[in-house]
């Protein structure tokens, strides 16, 4: 027979998950994701498993994946503030889209 703390860590098998830990889709830059989107989606999904912002710092890299993953380990792993860690994620990720006004210059040079 198991005791409750074995009942309480014990996995469910359709999700993989813990019971006590949201459901939550992870963040994948490739899918075309964008990552205010998904903090918010984070976040709300946290709000309703009432879960603090500890336990979203302890836990955002289970949500991570690839690009994101890698940012987070590099740069973020020393982070202990949760707003202070979505404003370098959304930072790194908002990086990737800017284009330079050098970019239309060599477009239209090349339309001309």
């Amino acid at each position: 027979m198991a005791n409750d703390d074995q009942t309480n860590l014990a996995v469910n098998s359709s999700t993989n998950q813990i019971p006590s830990e949201p459901f939550l889709i992870a963040f994948d830059s490739k899918n075309g994701m964008r990552i205010e989107a998904w903090l918010d989606y984070f976040n709300n999904a946290c709000k309703i498993s009432n879960k603090d912002n500890d336990w979203k710092i302890l836990n955002i890299s289970k949500y991570l994946k690839g690009s994101a993953l890698t940012h987070y380990i590099n740069s973020c792993l020393n982070i202990s503030n949760f707003d202070d860690l979505c404003n370098i994620l959304v930072e790194n990720f908002l990086k990737l889209n800017i284009v330079n006004l050098s970019d239309f210059l060599n477009i239209s040079e090349e339309i001309i």
